[in-house]
């Protein structure tokens, strides 16, 4: 069984950070003080250092908690995106006259994009159709040409 490091390091440091506190007290001029006192001041004021490094740390944690939080949100929107262009360009491919391959479609947080060419006006309304159909979808901008 694999026991923590960590109380036993604080033992060995506390010794030594008390007498670090007694030894700077002694170096200090008189000021009216015994050494405990002088002692105790120095241990609460490494309290209070250490509670202001502990509200620091919990700060940075919910910053990057927030920073996650909002990249993850960023990711799901692109796999929306790329689910919803994945779906209409599906759609595109099985209809006989519009190819997959002739209509670009584009989609940033819903709102699709049309470009390409269609053989007829019908197949133009009916991809723009297709693309609003599409689960998800908040807008579309039909910019397909027809040829002819």
């Amino acid at each position: 069984m694999k026991h923590s490091s960590r109380p036993r390091q604080l033992a060995l440091l506390l010794p030594a950070v008390v007498a670090a506190v007694a030894l700077t007290a002694c170096g200090r001029e008189d000021d009216g003080r015994t050494a405990g006192q002088r002692l105790d001041d120095g241990i609460s004021k490494m309290e209070q250092k250490s509670e202001e490094a502990k509200q620091d740390t919990r700060q940075a944690m919910d910053n990057m908690g927030n920073k996650m939080d909002r990249t993850a949100d960023k990711v799901g929107a692109a796999v929306d995106d790329a689910q919803i262009t994945t779906s209409i360009k599906t759609a595109l491919a099985g209809d006989p006259k519009l190819s997959a391959l002739d209509v670009k479609v584009e989609t940033e947080k819903g709102h699709v994009t049309l470009d390409g060419t269609a053989p007829d006006l019908a197949a133009r309304d009916r991809a723009g159709s297709m693309a609003l159909a599409a689960k998800g979808v908040q807008s579309v901008n039909n910019r397909i040409k027809v040829n002819g």
